[in-house]
């Protein structure tokens, strides 16, 4: 399978290019999918996907304290979901949540290709290794 044209080149780490975020290892795949792994977190996405919106925009519309919402919104910068921007407000600065992407592709293709030498370099640990049957 030769994915090379379809895609930017990418090492492993995230990736943004024309609004599309690529997510490259096994180790950002899951920071990625664990920073999407809230209902909060995706609301959060949803609304400002439709225009940026401030932390206390977003906690009265999500009605949770703007300490919860701040802490979802740090959690997104973090893997690059959101860009913080400040601006003047009425008392201080404001902090506006920003989109940095509108998709995001985990290219497993190239997660193939690194797994089994991931497999020899470091096993699963034994919590995840568990079967659930």
């Amino acid at each position: 399978m030769s994915n090379t044209k379809e895609y930017p080149e990418i090492k492993r780490g995230i990736r943004i290019e024309n609004d599309v975020m690529y997510v490259v290892g096994e180790e950002w795949i899951e920071k990625v999918a664990s920073a999407l792994a809230s209902i909060t977190r995706l609301r959060i996405l949803g609304l400002i996907a439709k225009g940026d919106m401030g932390i206390e925009d977003l906690a009265e519309k999500l009605k949770q304290s703007k300490a919860n919402i701040s802490t979802h919104v740090k959690r997104l910068e973090e893997v690059q979901l959101v860009k913080p921007v400040y601006v003047p407000g009425q008392r201080g600065i404001k902090k506006i949540a920003k989109p940095t992407v509108k998709e995001i592709r985990i290219l497993l293709w190239k997660l193939a290709e690194e797994v089994e030498e991931r497999i020899r370099e470091a096993p699963l640990p034994p919590e995840e290794g568990v079967s659930l049957g």
